[in-house]
């Protein structure tokens, strides 16, 4: 084979990886098309939801409480759900995941009519705390199955693709789905229904996967539920990789919830901005988030993915000095616009790491513990946040403080990276073993 055709061969190869190609596996693509109805239905009621809290009470602390009971279900359980859904069928953690959210979240408008003995607002608590616990389960089994359902060299547009359709869902869904909701005032049941059919629509299309998503062990362990968390820690703990994702990931928690818990009060307070330069402002960062994940979509694979990771943490806190420096509303976008971007490049690499990385039997509480542990330190991240803008009678210093923490991190990172000689250590996969192989196969052939 000349070099030519050997070029030739590997291009006709990659000319394999992009979007429509992992759509062509048919079970991914019916996960994929569950991700999208829900998403879009989730998009919706997220405004129903904060609306007919804040029509119930008035009260910003209402506000809070709901906030937290959409949170303190992966802070609690996130631990132990991920060993199950190691010994689960993953398929059917995520259909009945499905179906319980269908009904909680259909079950939210008519409240109202629920036995007044506890006010309304407590009963919305509870249904969004079992909707919330609902997504606990489901993401880390949608996760741990993705590489089961694509190959090796797939993962890379795989996980582009989930990332381009929350970003595009984002970017459209919001504007009409807050005009929706204003048509459907007071009360917003049809919000909530029209949610509750697109999680129907998913649990329909997951149910049609054949692929097997059982687990490696599926057999049920003696082992406590303690012993079994344990194990999923010590297999992070001993895999320098693994080891050093979840630190810089829990490490950027921090600043990332200051930034969650601030931004509204910042555009609002300090910027000025109204509802509808709000909505543009999102809608870029969601916009350039979606173009990022269609970037990454057509590679086979990332050269260099931590130190990718490590400058998306750079390039985050460089987007965020300049929104917290920003005086119209063009700064703020393009800042915006920067931090959307740098979501993608972050989340991409770092899931096709661990899911290459990590054994099947091992995946769903890898994922799980990361979940807690990122969750868990965004959650400390908010207060603080909250408690320094008080003291500060500002949003900016916080958001200052996050910015250089996000660039002192990232370039810790960066140099742990290269003392270190992660990525000497990170495992050649089987397919790129292979084409070199049948490559220098065809070379060493003797011409007669």
């Amino acid at each position: 084979m000349t070099q030519a055709e050997k070029m030739d061969y590997v291009d006709n190869d990659d000319k394999k990886m992009g979007i429509m190609h992992v759509l062509g596996h048919r079970d991914f693509a019916r996960l994929w098309s569950g991700q999208l109805v829900s998403n879009i239905g989730t998009a919706i009621s997220s405004l129903a939801l904060l609306f007919y809290a804040y029509e119930l009470t008035g009260s910003a602390m209402a506000m809070a409480i709901l906030a937290m009971a959409e949170t303190i279900p992966v802070v609690i359980f996130a631990g132990f759900i991920g060993v199950y859904v190691d010994r689960w069928n993953r398929k059917t953690i995520m259909v009945i995941s499905d179906l319980i959210r269908c009904v909680t979240i259909i079950l939210i408008p008519l409240t109202i009519h629920f036995p007044t003995f506890i006010p309304t607002i407590y009963w919305v608590y509870l249904l969004t705390f079992i909707f919330a616990t609902a997504n606990a389960w489901f993401f880390p089994a949608r996760s741990a199955s993705i590489p089961n359902l694509v190959q090796a060299d797939e993962l890379v547009s795989a996980n582009s693709l989930s990332q381009m359709t929350f970003q595009v869902v984002q970017l459209v869904v919001p504007p009409l789905g807050g005009i929706l909701v204003a048509l459907l005032a007071p009360d917003y049941f049809m919000a909530f229904a029209i949610t509750s059919m697109t999680f129907a629509i998913s649990a329909f299309a997951l149910g049609g996967i054949v692929t097997d998503l059982r687990p490696d062990n599926t057999s049920v362990s003696d082992e406590s539920l303690r012993v079994q968390i344990v194990q999923g820690g010590r297999y992070v703990v001993g895999n320098a990789i693994l080891s050093f994702l979840f630190v810089f990931a829990i490490l950027l928690a921090g600043s990332s919830g200051i930034l969650n818990a601030l931004l509204m009060p910042y555009f609002e307070g300090e910027l000025g901005l109204g509802s509808a330069q709000i909505g543009v402002v999102l809608s870029v960062g969601a916009g350039s988030g979606a173009l990022t994940a269609i970037y990454f979509s057509r590679k086979k694979n990332l050269d260099k993915p931590l130190y990718l990771v490590t400058f998306a943490g750079l390039l985050a806190g460089i987007g965020v000095f300049f929104l917290a420096l920003a005086f119209d509303l063009i700064t703020v976008i393009l800042s915006w616009a920067m931090v959307g971007a740098v979501d993608v490049i972050l989340n991409i690499p770092l899931t096709v790491l661990m899911q290459e990385l990590v054994e099947d039997k091992f995946r769903g509480r890898v994922f799980a513990l990361l979940n807690v542990a990122f969750t868990s330190v965004q959650v400390v991240g908010m207060a603080i946040g909250g408690v320094w803008a008080e003291l500060a009678g500002s949003t900016g210093p916080p958001l200052i403080g996050a910015a250089l923490a996000l660039v002192f991190v990232s370039l810790i990172g960066f140099i742990a990276v290269a003392q270190m000689k992660l990525h000497s250590r990170l495992p050649q996969r089987v397919e790129e073993v292979f084409v070199e192989e049948e490559l220098n196969v065809f070379e060493e052939v003797p011409v007669s």
